[in-house]
């Protein structure tokens, strides 16, 4: 059994690194788990759409961007505030009509589109008009603080567990453009996907899967120490100030009730219809879960 995750391996995985470890796969009669590290961001729901793999992680915006009809999303197991993070200073610049760079991992037209209406939505709110010639997105990779230390003036899409922590530690002036500031349905998460077609044949293993994520956080918030040590036993990473915080605030945003239900990811694509970043009907959308 293989599960793709959407970037590099962090603290957004450790309930799959602590089912593993703890043994809740194999308790469940998963005993064949492969976590696999994509070179690219679309590569996991590509293997997971061509059958190459069982499992995969990713945001819920990427079920509407690149929609196909084999996505199965068993639900959203971890959730943070995000969206773009911008240099006080830039922010200021933008107000006077001067030109911004954003830094970001998927640069194409839709993801560009989200981010920047973000960023109108933000400025909007507080009487500022945004002229999209004034927001330029470069594509660069996920490690987005640093490439606001080096130049660039914001950075998207950015979870606050990790970024927000890391601006922080920094000490960096900082605006958050999030769905509190700014006003728009938050997807700043990640779910857990399969295919239809494996699911239709194997629905008793998927099951099981879904379990032993579901015990291990269960897991993680009755023993959180216990999980970081894990963490790093399985990364190898050293432990650091930073990286300690970021495991402390990532633990906080894991569900153990998550559920494949389209209700809650419903205004997702409500919000996405209405910037016209897609034309998804609901209708379609709902077949991407259980209920």
């Amino acid at each position: 059994m293989k599960l793709a995750i959407e970037w590099f391996l962090n603290p957004d995985h450790l309930p799959i690194i602590v089912a593993e470890e703890k043994g809740f796969l194999k308790k469940n009669g998963i005993t064949d788990f492969e976590l696999i590290v994509p070179t690219d961001h679309y590569d996991g729901l590509q293997d997971l759409i061509e059958g190459n793999i069982q499992f995969a992680t990713n945001e819920p915006l990427h079920l509407i961007e690149q929609y196909h009809p084999e996505f199965l999303s068993l639900g959203t197991y971890f959730e943070t505030k995000g969206g773009v993070i911008m240099k006080t200073t830039s922010y200021e610049a933008l107000k006077k009509g001067e030109k911004i760079q954003v830094a970001t991992p998927v640069s194409n037209e839709k993801t560009n589109g989200i981010g920047l209406e973000i960023i109108k939505r933000y400025a909007a709110k507080q009487g500022v008009n945004i002229k999209p010639s004034q927001v330029e997105f470069v594509a660069k990779d996920f490690y987005l603080i640093k490439h606001m230390k080096e130049g660039a003036d914001a950075g998207w899409l950015y979870f606050y567990n990790f970024e927000g922590i890391e601006a922080k530690h920094e000490n960096m002036d900082v605006i958050h453009m999030d769905a509190d500031s700014a006003g728009f349905a938050n997807f700043c998460a990640l779910d857990l996907f399969t295919s239809k077609s494996y699911y239709q044949k194997n629905k008793e293993k998927v099951n099981a899967f879904v379990e032993a994520i579901q015990e291990a956080i269960q897991f993680i918030e009755t023993n959180p120490e216990e999980a970081y040590g894990i963490y790093y036993a399985y990364t190898k990473e050293k432990s650091t100030p930073l990286m300690d915080d970021i495991l402390k605030a990532t633990a906080k945003c894991f569900s153990k009730d998550f559920e494949s239900s389209s209700e809650k990811e419903l205004p997702i694509l409500k919000f996405f219809n209405e910037i016209g970043i897609t034309d998804l009907s609901e209708d379609k959308f709902k077949k991407a879960f259980l209920n």
